[in-house]
């Protein structure tokens, strides 16, 4: 255990467990950074099967399970997304054994299942939460926010890590604010911005390692090829954009889905293809974290359109790399990284028309440049993993006292 004046006492021995999704770097970083602080030990839960991080300073159990993602879409309702599998194994044993659990996020019926195991067993939960901004939680099917009410309720404290997060926790659940925690949301900010760090090529000799035109602004997408991320969106403001006669250059960096009811990268190429705009679009696939940072370092500005998301990643590894920034008011990361005028534009979700306009006054290279200097100060006084530490510490500290 490292010392810290300012860390708020906890006993010795303490349990702490962690229900995560899996041990990617970014979860794990997260994790290591609050064990390594903690003087008992801690442990983490993952739900699925899958890449893990090394050196780490905890013991986790594996995951067998390779459970599949789906969505579901119903109009006048949030696109949601399910995981198609429970692990009992890791509620169970997550509840049964450690004296204090934290769920990293809401993960579905097995987050649902530990609550219940938590709470039959007297060992206090507290929530880790990023939430939809309260205008479109409220769209969310009844059904959906009546289990996440039940588990919120079921929780000694709430973590919050968003200013969105907490006017949700408030309006939507009725979570009373002396049981909220503030950890703003770090992100990955740090590692990735090693990765930033390590370029050492100029914008223009990255451009050209990359064969993108020098003389025309690069707009940037980053991240997995989900309907509900706004790419349809996308080719029609580009379209829009095209029409007019604007020059232009976007770049969609990611993968398909594995849902086999969302569009692949050939459908998408396709739907540019009919819109006019091929040879302006592309979408050349998913690339390595040292591949994409230099990505963002020869881009302008990085766009999400997006319908549904708590706080992208792709947005804080955007901001590091000093791009303005678009998404949309149905994006969590929209006050507290996005600020509207000030490090990009807040549109609508599901209107090209006003992402045209979002891309339109991105053109201005003076423009662009002084929201992507906004955008990276905000996200360094933000994403900041002290201030996420603390306030995990505070929140073990208090609800190990209850």
């Amino acid at each position: 255990m490292a010392n810290h004046p300012e860390d708020p006492p906890i006993r010795t021995g303490l349990r702490v467990g962690f229900l995560v999704y899996d041990l990617k770097p970014f979860i794990a970083d997260y994790v290591a950074r609050i064990a390594l602080r903690l003087p008992g030990p801690v442990r983490a839960y993952p739900i699925l099967d899958g890449q893990v991080a090394e050196n780490l300073p905890f013991t986790w159990k594996p995951s067998r399970l390779r459970g599949l993602f789906f969505s579901v879409r119903v109009p006048g309702f949030t696109p949601e997304g399910f995981l198609s599998s429970v692990n009992w194994q890791a509620a169970w044993s997550c509840a049964w054994e450690n004296d204090l659990v934290l769920l990293s996020g809401l993960q579905g019926g097995t987050a649902l299942l530990t609550t219940l195991f938590a709470t039959l067993l007297h060992r206090p939960v507290i929530s880790i939460n990023q939430t939809l901004p309260p205008e479109w939680e409220q769209r969310r099917r009844w059904w959906i926010r009546w289990l996440k009410k039940w588990l919120l309720q079921r929780c000694r404290l709430h973590i919050v890590q968003s200013p969105i997060t907490r006017l949700t926790l408030r309006r939507i659940y009725g979570i009373a604010d002396h049981l909220m925690v503030d950890a703003p949301f770090e992100a990955g900010a740090t590692a990735f911005d090693l990765h930033l760090q390590r370029l050492s090529a100029s914008r223009k000799s990255l451009r050209q390692a990359l064969s993108w035109p020098d003389d025309l602004p690069v707009f940037l997408f980053v991240g997995t090829l989900l309907r509900f991320k706004g790419v349809i969106t996308l080719i029609e403001a580009t379209a829009h954009l095209h029409r007019q006669g604007h020059r232009l250059q976007v770049i969609c960096i990611g993968e398909r889905a594995g849902q086999p009811e969302e569009p692949s990268r050939e459908n998408y190429q396709q739907m540019a293809a009919h819109a006019g705009v091929a040879d302006i679009i592309s979408f050349p696939g998913p690339c390595s974290l040292s591949d994409l940072a230099a990505r963002y370092q020869a881009a302008d500005a990085c766009l999400l359109p997006t319908q549904k998301d708590c706080f992208p990643k792709v947005l804080v590894e955007a901001a590091l790399a000093r791009l303005a920034l678009v998404t949309t008011s149905a994006c969590g990361a929209s006050a507290a990284l996005v600020r509207d005028g000030e490090s990009g534009f807040v549109i609508p979700p599901n209107d090209h028309l006003a992402l045209a306009t979002a891309m339109h006054r991105l053109l201005d290279p003076h423009l662009c440049r002084q929201m992507g200097e906004n955008a990276r100060a905000i996200c360094l006084e933000f994403c900041d993993h002290e201030k996420e530490t603390q306030g995990f510490l505070r929140a073990i500290h208090r609800a190990s006292q209850s």
